[in-house]
């Protein structure tokens, strides 16, 4: 009863957990520490609709279809991380609705790596990640520089239901090998804090708080919440919505996540 509980806790690393549990990265923000088994590749797409209010005047529509992520265990603890993404932005003038620009494509690939640190079975679990982010985008969606995202991922078992973790990272999307390697940009801390209860034996929710301190100057802080529910051990859907604290945006996401051993 315990593991089916903690499997469909939020996405995160849901406390004590077994290799068989089905384990995800969607729908919140907050990456989990655990590392998807040797062998296993789990598929986590969804869609996402967000828009963002840029200035007084104008608006960001952006369309996600689909987010996908794929986890490819290639050993103990260790997983290969492939994030691909097909979006559409429009721009829209707030005062008359008229839209300005509207591009679609595909965002910059993303390849990294998850190492789990501690054990599966461990009441706390600890994992870090990174991603290097190649400027394979579209013409109007790329910003034709290298990236990198990175974070340290931790979890923690209230008890048997509740569950919260934390990620904390740095994350710099503007990296130009040209010249040797520079950046324009001073990049962001990024921080990631969630509480989940597992309600019945395949549903589970969440409240997340999430941001970053965008060039160390400025923060941009935010909520969402959201559901999981697991049909079996291998297969779990997803809903999620978001909103801006100290800025306007809000978004609607649903998802499906599916492993294969």
């Amino acid at each position: 009863m315990k593991k089916i509980v903690l499997a469909i806790l939020i996405c995160t690393s849901l406390g004590t957990v077994a290799q068989e549990t089905l384990i995800t990265d969607r729908p919140d923000q907050t990456e989990s520490p655990n590392a998807v088994g040797v062998g296993e590749l789990q598929i986590e797409s969804g869609l996402l609709f967000q828009r963002s209010q840029l200035s007084p005047q104008i608006s960001e529509q952006r369309s996600v279809y689909p987010t996908n992520l794929f986890r490819i265990g290639l050993a103990k603890k260790l997983e290969l991380r492939i994030v691909n993404e097909v979006v559409s932005y429009k721009i829209v003038n707030n005062a008359t609705g008229e839209e300005v620009l509207s591009v679609s494509g595909t965002e910059n690939l993303q390849l990294g790596f998850k190492y789990q640190i501690s054990e599966s079975d461990s009441r706390t679990i600890i994992g870090v990640m990174a991603h290097a982010i190649l400027p394979t985008g579209s013409e109007g969606i790329s910003n034709e520089l290298s990236g990198i995202f990175s974070r340290i991922n931790i979890s923690h078992d209230l008890d048997d239901k509740r569950n919260i973790s934390a990620n904390f990272g740095y994350n710099n999307y503007e990296y130009s090998f040209d010249d040797g390697v520079q950046s324009s940009s001073d990049g962001e801390f990024s921080y990631t804090l969630v509480y989940g209860r597992g309600l019945t034996n395949k549903l589970g929710v969440y409240i997340e708080s999430f941001g970053e301190y965008v060039e160390f100057e400025d923060w941009s802080n935010n909520m969402d919440a959201g559901m999981t529910y697991l049909i079996n051990n291998n297969i779990q859907l997803d809903y999620s919505f978001g909103w801006g604290l100290n800025n306007v945006m809000n978004y609607h996401s649903v998802g499906i996540s599916i492993r294969l051993q």
